[in-house]
């Protein structure tokens, strides 16, 4: 029996990929916002496990407590986590360039589990995320170093 892609798997492949290359700022704000979704992933466990994945999660911790639920939880579970995760991130809006990287790296994760997971059907869940892109973005793109960006085409 072929075990799903598990979220650890999936988060470790995907930042290697967006550190490779990276260095000073960028670097830090991937490493940042790699930590902030480990902890969201964390912190949701209620949310987007089972109960036999809940009872293999505290089996988990005891030999090993960090990153216990990523290493449980399937990565499309990891949809639900970042949806809620942007969810949150609506009620506090920042324009700062940290929130910009956090935003970029949301959408380039969701999209790379829209592709790693086309054999489930994971589309409404990736166009939700998409939309709480699209607003989380609109609010980081207003103000004046919004209009600058946009003026400049970046």
């Amino acid at each position: 029996m072929l075990l799903p892609l598990s979220s650890a798997t999936c988060l470790d492949e995907f930042f290697a990929d967006r550190r490779r290359g990276a260095a000073g700022r960028r670097l830090a704000r991937i490493e940042r916002t790699e930590e902030v979704l480990r902890s969201a992933v964390e912190r949701m466990s209620e949310l987007v496990l089972t109960d036999e994945e809940q009872v293999l999660v505290a089996a988990e911790r005891q030999f090993q407590p960090v990153g216990a639920v990523a290493r449980i939880l399937p990565a499309s579970g990891l949809l639900l986590v970042l949806e809620a995760h942007l969810a949150a991130l609506e009620e506090h809006p920042s324009r700062t360039a940290a929130r910009r990287v956090e935003l970029d790296l949301c959408g380039q994760l969701a999209r790379h589990l829209t592709r790693e997971l086309q054999h489930l059907d994971v589309q409404r869940a990736a166009h939700r995320i998409e939309l709480a892109l699209q607003e989380c973005t609109a609010w980081a793109d207003r103000g004046p170093a919004g209009l600058l960006r946009r003026a400049l085409g970046r």
